[in-house]
């Protein structure tokens, strides 16, 4: 039987849906049975033999969808190997990523059943005009530090689909 993968993401722009697929993509490839889906949508944990988490970092802090999702299903997420993906830097400095990874594993300590074989933090994307309602209101605001940052997408590809084949190949060591 094969492995049934559940990629379970939080995002406000998008951007971090586009990861998921993308690694849910990988793992098709793999002959790995996947589902992908908003956190906010799962309703039943039972099914899945292995789970991967995303989730963006906004001003070091984690979506509540996350904090509600891992919170509703303690028991099953605990039963079954993680890994964790967070989207946050923006201008590719290592000092972020650093800060990033930091940021990330203390906002998950609060939740001893979240224990990710790994974690890995990837470059997100900004664009201060795609932001939803009510936050593109933000961008009006005269003192709105993000107002002058400038779009930027550093997400990498390659880098994200090498980190779920190698999920793929820890899920099912023959594919």
């Amino acid at each position: 039987m094969s492995a049934s993968v559940l990629v379970a993401y939080s995002s406000r722009t998008g951007s971090t849906a586009e990861v998921a697929e993308v690694i849910a993509e990988v793992l098709r490839d793999a002959q790995i049975s996947v589902e992908v889906a908003r956190m906010s949508e799962i309703k039943k944990m039972g099914r899945y033999s292995a789970v991967i988490l995303g989730a963006p970092l906004y001003m070091g802090q984690m979506p509540g969808e996350l904090h509600r999702f891992v919170s509703r299903f303690p028991v099953q997420l605990g039963a079954h190997p993680q890994w964790f993906f967070v989207l946050g830097p923006i201008e590719g400095k290592p000092e972020e990523f650093s800060k990033a990874g930091e940021q990330a594993a203390n906002q998950l300590k609060r939740y001893a059943w979240i224990q990710p074989l790994e974690m890995k933090i990837l470059g997100g994307r900004f664009d201060i005009n795609h932001m939803p309602f009510p936050f593109n209101l933000a961008r009006y605001l005269p003192a709105f530090p993000a107002k002058n940052i400038a779009a930027t997408d550093i997400r990498d590809w390659k880098d994200i689909r090498a980190w779920a084949s190698l999920i793929a190949r820890q899920i099912q060591p023959a594919a």
